[in-house]
């Protein structure tokens, strides 16, 4: 598997997956030379290749088992989605450029993480969904109570989330007015700290590394997250990851009625779905979730795994039999 070496996507998609491999399983990173020999091997390519990586592939492709391609962002929307920050879509452009065609000749099958990039590329070739699957992690059912009399609430976007940290910052605002028995937490940048300093009970916490923040994660609790879906190109393909990072900090979610929440949440079940065009509607949820301790507790005992996740026939064929 070739990946870069700290890679959310290979954690959330492949590493627990591939535990149960059949066959031998070699992790490459990105910027170096194979470890092992790729006569015979399946490759696959998590997001990224580079002049290394692609020239040793190109060396050895007429002996492949064959190239999978895992994408679980819309690169090509990136590029022109002017509501990212401009560094993230001047790299994915540079990326494109430098590397569509080897892609296209090159790659045997795509795994892609949403329905929309299922649809996009169904006619470049064979494409399959794959869905998260990352190394199983206490439920908030299994997690000790908060340490804290205060209801801690939290969005941790990373650096592509800039359209959701804006639009939340009314609802927060509305709701911290009335709410004094609450606390929240964001992660962002000089902008992000802009927008919210004049807030009281605010805290906004730099971008961490992924090793880092998934420490944390598993070592600290939130009671609600919330996970809101701006309508941007770039965000009509995103999976529902963000449900997994809210379960895996303790606490229950608020999500985006739209797809790809309402794939695996269950309204008023294992979270709570609210309309994404209506602030005041996230407003009155959020408020009766604070005051409804009862109602919060039910719901956080009841957050779950997905009940499946897909998996391409390739991948399927690689790993063991389940019990």
């Amino acid at each position: 598997m070739l990946a870069q070496e700290i890679s959310p996507t290979c954690d959330i998609y492949l590493r627990a997956r591939l535990k149960r491999a059949t066959l031998p399983v070699h992790y490459w990173k990105l910027g170096d030379e194979p470890p092992v020999p790729l006569e015979g091997a399946y490759v696959v390519v998590v997001r990224y290749v580079d002049r290394v990586s692609s020239s040793a592939i190109d060396r050895a492709r007429s002996q492949l088992a064959g190239v999978a391609y895992l994408l679980d962002d819309d690169l090509v929307a990136a590029i022109n989605d002017r509501s990212l920050p401009l560094h993230y879509s001047f790299f994915m452009l540079q990326f494109w450029m430098r590397y569509q065609s080897w892609l296209r000749r090159t790659v045997s099958e795509l795994w892609v993480a949403s329905g929309i990039l299922e649809q996009r590329y169904r006619k470049a070739g064979p494409v399959f969904r794959i869905g998260p699957e990352p190394a199983r992690f206490p439920l908030p059912r299994e997690r000790p109570p908060s340490a804290t009399d205060k209801v801690r609430i939290f969005y941790h976007g990373q650096k592509t989330h800039l359209p959701e940290r804006r639009w939340l910052r009314d609802v927060v605002a509305v709701v911290h007015e009335t709410m004094e028995q609450c606390s929240f937490e964001i992660v962002g940048g000089a902008e992000t700290q802009r927008w919210y300093r004049h807030l009281e009970r605010v805290r906004v916490r730099p971008l961490a590394l992924w090793p880092d923040y998934l420490q944390r994660s598993t070592q600290e609790r939130f009671d609600i997250g919330l996970a809101p879906l701006v309508p941007t190109p770039f965000n009509a393909a995103r999976s529902w990851v963000k449900y997994l990072d809210i379960a895996r900090f303790g606490a229950v979610g608020i999500f985006a009625d739209c797809v790809p929440y309402d794939e695996v949440v269950r309204d008023g079940n294992n979270g709570l779905l609210c309309s994404r065009d209506d602030p005041d509607a996230w407003i009155r949820v959020l408020t009766d979730l604070i005051r409804d301790t009862s109602r919060r507790n039910r719901l956080i005992a009841q957050v779950d795994w997905p009940s499946s996740s897909p998996v391409p026939p390739v991948l399927s064929s690689m790993l063991e039999a389940q019990a």
